[in-house]
């Protein structure tokens, strides 16, 4: 989401003085997040990674940019007046893990919210696939969760609870060809956050997850590539993908962050993995 904020610092002020981490927030759905929280009042910490550990990913490369991209939005941002930092840290690794929770424990003292934002898509079938494939999107995907949640539950707590929010996908519910591995990853988020969820509903840590349709980010634009037909225009693509959406309309990221504002405030809502899809996903 990089169109100006048209709201004064503050906005709405639901979430004034909170303290965020938005991990993976550098970029698309992640950055609309960083700005839904920073209009609401909160000090948004948004931490990314410049290079990740396999090129196992929708960028191709191990050389991402994202900690450039948060830098970036940070920048854009305090000088809109919002408190927000960016912070380098790679959820898949858990010494770059704790670091950053170590920092936002020492600047802050206190964490209300943490969203796990971060993801990689990789095709391949699964006959062609090699095990490090395999493994390696399922660590850049739940793997972090895991991390990220592990290591805030401690600053959660001490200020008498909070929320996690955890991206999964449409991938999290239905299979789709082809991303078995990214499939597998998702599902498995909405497992671990129930689960959490459990062990954490009398510790007033509530646990939820969100399940994006097809939203325009760089993720989408490589599937499109990878799953173009031979002869099909990119225009054509994408109409046929819009087919796949019974409301006929793409998601953007807007959309997921309003999700994520009111589960980061739902009191009473722990455990729940809910889609914004535009109904693909309806039973």
């Amino acid at each position: 989401m990089n169109t100006p904020l048209e709201n004064p610092p503050g906005g709405t002020g639901d979430h004034d003085g909170k303290v965020v981490l938005v991990a993976g927030g550098g970029r698309g759905m992640g950055s609309a997040v960083v700005e839904a929280f920073a209009l609401r009042g909160a000090r948004v910490v948004v931490a990314d990674a410049n290079r990740l550990s396999s090129s196992y990913n929708h960028y191709r490369s191990t050389d991402v940019g994202g900690f450039d991209a948060a830098e970036e939005l940070a920048a854009r941002l305090r000088d809109k007046g919002f408190d927000v930092t960016a912070a380098e840290a790679d959820a898949a690794r858990e010494e770059s893990v704790r670091a950053l929770f170590a920092t936002v424990g020492e600047r802050y003292g206190r964490l209300d919210t943490v969203v796990n934002a971060f993801g990689v898509t990789h095709v391949c079938p699964v006959e062609r696939m090699e095990l490090d494939e395999f493994t390696r999107v399922v660590e850049g995907n739940l793997n972090g969760v895991f991390l990220m949640s592990k290591h805030a539950l401690g600053l959660l707590r001490a200020d008498g609870g909070g929320s996690i929010v955890n991206f999964s996908s449409v991938s999290g519910r239905s299979g789709f060809a082809k991303v078995a591995h990214y499939c597998a990853a998702k599902f498995g988020v909405i497992g671990f956050t129930a689960a959490l969820a459990l062990e954490e509903a009398r510790n007033g840590v509530r646990v939820n997850a969100v399940c994006p349709g097809i939203v325009r980010t760089n993720m989408w634009n490589y599937l499109l590539e990878e799953f173009t037909r031979p002869g099909e225009t990119e225009d054509e693509c994408w109409e046929r993908m819009r087919m796949m959406i019974p409301q006929r309309e793409f998601q953007r990221p807007e959309d997921i962050a309003e999700l994520v504002l009111y589960l980061a405030s739902a009191r009473r809502v722990t455990g729940q993995a809910v889609s914004v899809d535009g109904g693909m996903s309806a039973p």
